[in-house]
């Protein structure tokens, strides 16, 4: 194949890419994460910095370790500021180089120009990557892949001409996909599969076949290690940060058959794509869960035994079925039963077998072949009016959250978003009737109770609302929720300036989080404010031993400095300023104290 050509599909690729993502344009941040990952977060806000890129590595921030990831949004940050577009284009540009990766990594390995190309088509134009693209904070997604695949086409060249240098440039790319997104972890079986196809390792005219396994998979073990070493920090983070549900909430049995139901989940909106949605909701995992598991089963069994005539097939497929066990929920995290973002790496696999299968159909028919072509050109123009639609909805958390909620059943998430969304527009009653649906698919849910709370109290219906917020709070000591209600309850008594009674609810609050700093500045903003100066420089001082590098260290400095200065502690009130100024230098409130 002309080299010219190669670049021309590449090219085209590329650029097919940016047409169908052209919606991301006018697309607005989401309410889902993009305020912690980038428009409250104050390191990522002030853009790439020395001292930003420290917080990075040591950062457990949101349940997360991903120091390139964090890195990527404050390089965004510098490059455009707080334009939602500039964020968009670079993760659509990740895909597009993803897209591009993908395809030259097929042909590297196959030399088949076609079904190479047809794979990559797929990866770029299906409605599945969207959410990966679309949504800021899944930046991580599309980040750890691109490194992922770089990983692949250079450890491709080592196998063909073996060299330290490319061997250890092949692990330190898979470290940055690492710390872009755990989900990496699997990435050294990935590099099996391909040494089993289509690089044919396993098969290398050696005497015997066990030697050339074993020196295959022992070549593999600096990876494996460096997966192992991710995924324990990945856990403990996850357990400390409280983001992993526990048995008791939701047992492994739900857990197992909803893997079962995911697989196959996905299998079918690959085929049949509709239906994407922010978030899916845990449903009705029993009935189906057996016969769906046993026509996995009957694949994986028939993909085994095509595997010398067609070893794409097993490839693909076992490809698909490994790189989701991280992501399958087994170990569950959120309250998300599936999501579309974790299927970006996974159907690659399902990608190949679909274009390899084809193409071994067609064989050296050409009447075949141009048939083929045609229906494959069809189904891509199916999927790139599909994309663009999907992307669509990204425009802002109120399509985004409405679509969720019409396309899927009893989406408690949706609704309270998109509820949360109607309030922020002043539309309070329709945000009731949102509040009201979620309630009605999952009536304990605390956040739930908690609008509802809030927006009958808003709109004065007093006693109406006081049902809601004690049904909420009972539960709030067993879950993550607590103390954002607590909170949240103190934030509301404080403006209506009933001091003493968001005192109480900020210190319950602090019994189920003493590590928020947060808690402690409005504590110290009380006292202040009833001159109780002594116990307010306390509250300060604990918020910063609290959590050293959290994103309000800033605020905790800056207001222990005017109570310093009010108590006529000029030169300790002066030191607090300019500590405050170092970790916001934009702020032009602190700007103004420092002498």
């Amino acid at each position: 194949m002309p080299n010219y050509l190669n670049y021309l599909t590449a090219i085209f690729l590329a650029a097919a890419v940016f047409i169908v993502y052209i919606p991301l344009n006018t697309s607005d941040f989401v309410s889902f994460d993009d305020p912690n990952y980038i428009t409250i977060n104050s390191y990522i806000k002030s853009g790439l910095t020395l001292n930003n890129i420290m917080w990075s590595f040591k950062s457990t921030y949101f349940a997360n370790w991903h120091p390139v990831t964090w890195i990527s949004h404050m390089v965004d940050i510098t490059l455009y500021d707080m334009k939602p577009m500039g964020h968009h284009l670079s993760s659509v540009c990740f895909h597009a180089g993803n897209t591009v990766l993908l395809y030259l990594l097929l042909l590297l390995m196959t030399g088949k120009y076609g079904q190479s190309a047809a794979a990559a088509v797929l990866f770029a134009f299906h409605p599945f990557a969207v959410e990966s693209v679309a949504w800021v904070s899944e930046r991580k997604n599309v980040l750890s892949t691109f490194f992922w695949l770089l990983t692949i086409v250079v450890y491709v060249y080592y196998t063909r001409r073996p060299a330290l240098i490319k061997y250890a440039a092949a692990l330190m790319i898979f470290a940055l996909s690492l710390m872009s997104k755990p989900m990496a972890v699997t990435l050294p079986l990935t590099l099996l599969l391909v040494d089993h196809w289509p690089l044919g390792r396993f098969q290398s005219g050696q005497r015997s076949v066990i030697k050339v396994a074993v020196k295959v998979i022992v070549e593999k073990i600096p990876f494996f290690i460096l997966s192992l070493a991710s995924g324990i920090v990945t856990i403990l983070v996850q357990q400390k940060e409280g983001a992993i549900v526990t048995l008791e909430s939701l047992p492994f049995s739900h857990r197992l058959m909803n893997a079962i139901m995911s697989y196959w989940g996905y299998l079918e909106k690959t085929i049949v794509p509709a239906g994407f949605a922010v978030f899916y909701p845990h449903g009705d995992v029993v009935s189906g869960a057996v016969t769906k598991g046993l026509c996995l089963l009957l694949i994986t069994v028939t993909a085994f035994l095509l595997r010398k005539r067609a070893p794409y097939l097993l490839m693909g497929w076992l490809w698909y079925m490994l790189t989701l066990v991280p992501v399958i929920q087994l170990i569950q995290v959120g309250g998300a039963a599936m999501a579309d973002r974790y299927t970006y790496v996974p159907l690659i696999g399902i990608y190949i077998m679909i274009c390899f299968g084809l193409g071994g159909l067609a064989g050296g028919r050409p009447v075949v072949q141009k048939l083929a072509g045609v229906m494959f050109a069809a189904v891509v123009v199916v999927l790139a009016a599909l994309t663009w639609q999907q992307a669509g909805f990204w425009k802002n958390s109120g399509t985004l959250f409405k679509h969720a909620a019409d396309v899927t059943k009893g989406n408690y998430v949706a609704h309270n978003e998109y509820g949360m969304y109607l309030i922020k527009e002043g539309r309070l009653d329709d945000a009731i009737a949102e509040f009201s649906k979620g309630l009605e698919a999952a009536p304990d849910n605390t956040l739930l109770n908690f609008n509802m709370w809030e927006a009958l109290n808003t709109k004065g219906r007093k006693e109406e609302a006081e049902k809601y917020f004690l049904k909420a709070v009972p539960r709030t000591t067993y879950n993550t929720a607590g103390p954002s209600l607590f909170k949240a309850r103190g934030v509301e008594l404080m403006r209506a300036k009933d001091y003493n009674k968001a005192v109480q609810y900020f210190l319950k609050a602090l019994q189920a989080a003493p590590d928020d700093p947060e808690l402690y500045n409005y504590l110290g903003l009380l006292l202040g404010a009833q001159k109780k100066y002594k116990a307010a420089l306390e509250c300060f001082a604990n918020g910063l031993k609290a959590n050293p590098s959290s994103h309000i260290s800033w605020e905790l400095y800056f207001h222990r400095g005017l109570i310093l200065r009010e108590m006529g502690r000029e030169a300790e009130a002066e030191e607090d300023f300019k500590e405050s100024l170092r970790l916001n230098p934009d702020s032009p409130i602190v700007r103004a104290m420092v002498k």
